[in-house]
């Protein structure tokens, strides 16, 4: 695991995703806390280039940082359309971000989504919305690949679900010695997925063409 990672993952709730929230985002506070951190940094607050900094930065973390603790999954996802066929959907390169809690760092990178679709079909736009809402929150990369296919199969009604997120954690790139270029792994198969090597390995070919290898 990554110097981010939480030693015992605990299974998330559909109203749990990643570290819960226990009220709503307060603006005022998270200005006055940026300009607190600013000032605890050294920093005037009325230094050349800072004066807007605050909002400039709570704007940034309600919006798009945080933004998935705004957003339902489920909702997110939607009810997709009722079909029979059962074939393997497969989303590659879904750009993804979230928020380590260690060190109030992002980390950011792709996600690999698929499902084996049980009576329903979904959007490839819901599918990336879906990534959204679970991603933009306080959460570990473990928590977030395991979170999206636990939600297809909760919510897509699928009969299997799999997710690979390839990321660089940010804490990870900013240690001591560290050489810039790693990127942390993580995968979770639910359903079918979890029981036919068949099906994994068929979802694995399927995106390692889309795999960073740079």
């Amino acid at each position: 695991m990554s110097d981010c990672s939480h030693p015992d993952p605990a299974p998330a709730s559909a109203n749990e995703i990643g570290i819960p929230r226990q009220h709503a985002f307060d603006p005022a506070a998270f200005e006055r806390a940026v300009g607190d951190l600013l000032a605890a940094c050294g920093i005037a607050p009325d230094a050349a280039h800072i004066g807007r900094t605050p909002q400039r930065v709570c704007e940034l973390w309600q919006r798009r940082l945080l933004g998935g603790y705004d957003l339902d999954p489920a909702t997110a996802l939607g009810d997709g359309f009722a079909d029979q066929r059962s074939d393997l959907v497969v989303v590659r390169g879904i750009a993804v971000h979230g928020v380590c809690p260690h060190h109030l760092v992002p980390f950011r990178g792709v996600a690999h989504v698929a499902y084996l679709p049980g009576g329903r079909l979904h959007g490839f736009g819901r599918i990336a919305r879906l990534v959204d809402a679970i991603g933009h929150r306080f959460t570990y990369q473990e928590w977030m690949t395991r979170d999206i296919a636990d939600a297809l199969m909760q919510h897509g009604q699928a009969r299997g679900a799999a997710c690979v997120v390839e990321a660089e954690q940010l804490c990870l790139l900013l240690g001591e010695d560290r050489r810039g270029d790693e990127r942390v792994i993580t995968q979770s198969f639910s359903g079918e997925f979890e029981h036919s090597p068949q099906l994994r390995n068929e979802f694995l070919r399927a995106i390692a063409g889309g795999r960073r290898n740079d």
